[in-house]
């Protein structure tokens, strides 16, 4: 079921409470909603436009493809989150795909216009500014965790922070996301849900 306007805004102001009516307007007013079924693309690589999704409901996520045809997964993102490939804040071209997980619902706006509209808002150039620094703690923390934590902490740690994607994507993807195979996925939660003797 698709999302009325006064639904979009109702979950805009959920999602980012410090926003006033004012500035969800100006957001709506700059952005295009779709919807999207599962595994459709919704960017694609190769690009040097600016395209930007929040998603409303749903999960999606970002995905380069390796020299032997492989999918590999950067990130996935649920509800609330701003997904696009991070050279969309530059000029270089796009690397990633963004794809559909299930049925989602999404904005899709312009990342200069919004930036463009900070310059007048104040309080929008802080939303702009807040979707930069969560981009960057969110590339810190994933980094951090190849870096310091098994597969299974991996896991246990996104289950811990993120259920939804662990709830509404498949295996291939969150062991893509994790760096892990399918197979190590299914011994992980095969151990975690052994019964305590």
């Amino acid at each position: 079921m698709e999302f009325s306007n006064s639904e979009i805004k109702d979950l805009l102001i959920k999602f980012f409470p410090n926003l006033r009516e004012k500035e969800i307007d100006s957001i709506l007013s700059i952005s295009k909603y779709h919807v999207a079924k599962n595994k459709e693309r919704i960017l694609s690589s190769g690009r040097r436009d600016k395209n930007a999704i929040l998603i409303l409901k749903g999960v999606a996520r970002a995905y380069s493809t390796n020299e032997k045809g492989e999918e590999l997964n950067d990130f996935i993102r649920a509800e609330g989150k701003l997904m696009a490939d991070a050279r969309v804040f530059g000029d270089d071209i796009q690397l990633l795909n963004i794809e559909a997980i299930g049925d989602i619902q999404y904005l899709k706006f312009n990342i200069s216009n919004l930036e463009a509209l900070g310059y007048d808002n104040p309080e929008l150039m802080k939303f702009y500014l807040n979707i930069l620094k969560e981009i960057i703690l969110t590339l810190s923390y994933r980094l951090n965790t190849f870096v310091a934590m098994t597969p299974k902490e991996r896991y246990l740690d996104l289950l811990h922070w993120n259920p939804i994607l662990i709830e509404t994507s498949y295996d291939k993807h969150l062991a893509s996301f994790l760096g892990i195979k399918p197979l190590t996925i299914h011994r992980i939660k095969k151990e975690i849900t052994k019964p305590i003797k």
